[in-house]
């Protein structure tokens, strides 16, 4: 099996185990998901991103189906004052993980064309350096 190959097989995975409830508390933090957000508001996307393989990989980008845009951010707490920023990349060190997380990198979705509501799902592309695009399918929750 390639290392995309595999990379997606984990993130699905994941995915798979996060819709199992019998399988998965609702609460799982690593669990992909977003979070239910009315017409043209923003929401933000959570995960963690797993390489099993021995090159670094490089997310260059992701785009979410239900939004105008999507940036990957960082969160920042600097004297008490929460704020983000945009992040270019984000690399991923051979048998290494990134986690995607409230008050940490997640990647943020901006002008949703339909509401998001609890239960539903959303596709999102992640893009990586060179041509790799992996398309996964997302759970919204609280």
């Amino acid at each position: 099996m390639t290392r995309p190959a595999i990379l997606l097989l984990s993130f699905a995975l994941t995915l798979l185990t996060a819709c199992s409830s019998s399988q998965v508390p609702v609460a799982d933090p690593d669990a992909p998901h977003m979070r239910p957000a009315e017409l043209g508001a923003s929401s933000a996307l959570y995960f963690t991103l797993r390489n099993p393989g021995v090159d670094t990989l490089v997310l260059l980008a992701a785009e979410i189906d239900v939004a105008e845009s999507a940036n990957i951010h960082q969160s920042m707490d600097h004297d008490g004052m929460a704020s983000m920023h945009s992040i270019d990349s984000v690399l991923v060190l051979p048998e290494d993980s990134v986690r995607f997380s409230e008050r940490g990198l997640h990647v943020m979705a901006n002008g949703l064309r339909a509401p998001l509501l609890v239960g539903d799902t959303v596709a999102v592309r992640l893009r990586f350096r060179g041509t790799r695009v992996d398309t996964v399918r997302v759970l919204v929750r609280e």
